[in-house]
């Protein structure tokens, strides 16, 4: 399913704009990327909200309408700025992508199944909550699956035992543990460690 959100391109720019923006319900936003010089815009408020609480790494489509015409964009959002003190949005920066382009992108682990270890009183760590892949924005993964049924207690999965699909490509270090299933006294230990640094 199509992520679409609609922008109005700003004619204006400033405090006081953004101000009256805000207060209509809209965002101040902007546009730009490797071949995109930076387009102020701004979105509906409640769409936005809509966008931002799916879960993945899914593109949106950008629909910016400049008085009578409209254009099609795909982007991502790059950054989204809060109030300090409310937390409400105040501003956001939509990064257009390149179809055609390689892209590296943080893609969240997904955790599946239960491992056996923990009846035996282990415990699951988790080093991992997003592995870093480059390929074509067409090939991305919207979450990266990992089964940690068949873990016993002192089991881990590495970077290097995860298989992705043909034209993605893993940027992380392969030695890297993402999880690993700690017997009881291990997690004790760690945890008094941590208790001791904080004194």
């Amino acid at each position: 399913m199509e992520n679409l959100l609609k922008a109005q391109i700003r004619k204006k720019t400033g405090k006081e704009v953004a101000k009256k923006l805000r207060r209509q319900g809209f965002i101040p936003a902007i546009i730009y990327g490797p071949s995109t010089s930076p387009i102020p815009i701004a979105v509906e408020l409640s769409q936005l909200l809509k966008i931002l609480t799916k879960k993945g790494t899914s593109f949106i489509d950008l629909e910016v309408v400049n008085g009578e015409s409209s254009q099609r964009k795909k982007v991502l959002i790059k950054d989204v700025d809060l109030h300090p003190i409310t937390d409400q949005i105040i501003h956001v920066d939509f990064y257009e992508v390149a179809m055609d382009k390689e892209l590296t992108m943080d893609i969240p682990i997904s955790i599946v199944g239960k491992p056996k270890g923990l009846e035996k009183g282990g415990v699951l760590e988790q080093h991992l909550r997003e592995l870093s892949v480059s390929a074509l924005p067409h090939l991305l993964p919207e979450h990266i699956e990992i089964d940690v049924s068949h873990l016993d207690v002192g089991d881990s999965i590495y970077v290097a035992d995860i298989t992705l699909p043909e034209g993605v490509k893993i940027e992380e270090d392969p030695q890297v543990p993402i999880v690993t299933i700690v017997a009881p006294e291990a997690e004790e230990a760690v945890e008094e460690e941590k208790e001791e640094a904080a004194v």
